[in-house]
């Protein structure tokens, strides 16, 4: 069965039609390389920073807040201006003042990253910038603050983030954002208290 269906395709792929097919499909797939490569963001490299980045549930809201911190390196001779910055869709928020977790007899304030904070087109303007420019064949470090309406007991958030620049170009890469150590020892001493 399989070796006939094999045949007939062969003998199908001989035929003028047959060939059309092929070269509409090689042709498809070459188009789609290339638009790739021109929508992505000429000589941005970005790597995630893994002690800066991190997530907690909130106990005074009921969502998630997460930091994440980004190493940026730009190898072309232009400025890149960054726009955007979505996790999973997830636009940049303002960070509150403070985050404090609480725990049975301890309250822990946590701290941010000391890099540049990228809050996006929502911050207010004497405190955060709504675009990050990253200056020709430099290395920055920015974090970005995000909140998220779910709630997960999971110890590893894993998500796209995109960046966007001022000409619409992207880059976008997986990260995986751990819970917060300080959220995880709160947790354990309270089991510990069951």
């Amino acid at each position: 069965m399989l070796q006939q269906a094999l045949k007939q395709l062969l003998q199908f792929l001989a035929t003028p039609t047959g060939n059309t097919v092929v070269l509409g499909v090689i042709s498809f797939v070459l188009l789609a390389i290339v638009y790739h490569r021109k929508r992505q963001i000429p000589g941005l490299t970005v790597a995630v920073i893994p002690e800066d980045t991190w997530f907690i549930n909130r106990d005074d809201n009921h969502r998630l807040a997460i930091v994440v911190s980004l190493h940026l390196i730009n190898k072309s001779a232009a400025p890149i201006r960054v726009r955007s910055c979505k996790l999973s869709g997830y636009a940049p928020k303002p960070p509150p003042e403070k985050l404090v977790l609480e725990g049975h007899d301890t309250s822990v304030e946590l701290a941010y990253p000391k890099h540049d904070l990228f809050a996006g087109a929502g911050g207010h303007p004497s405190e955060h910038t709504s675009e990050y420019v990253l200056n020709p064949y430099t290395e920055q470090r920015m974090w970005v603050f995000y909140h998220s309406g779910i709630v997960t007991m999971t110890n590893m958030l894993r998500a796209p983030i995109v960046i966007k620049d001022m000409n619409r170009k992207r880059k976008s890469i997986q990260i995986a954002v751990p819970r917060n150590m300080e959220q995880i020892q709160l947790y354990r001493e309270a089991a510990m208290r069951w």
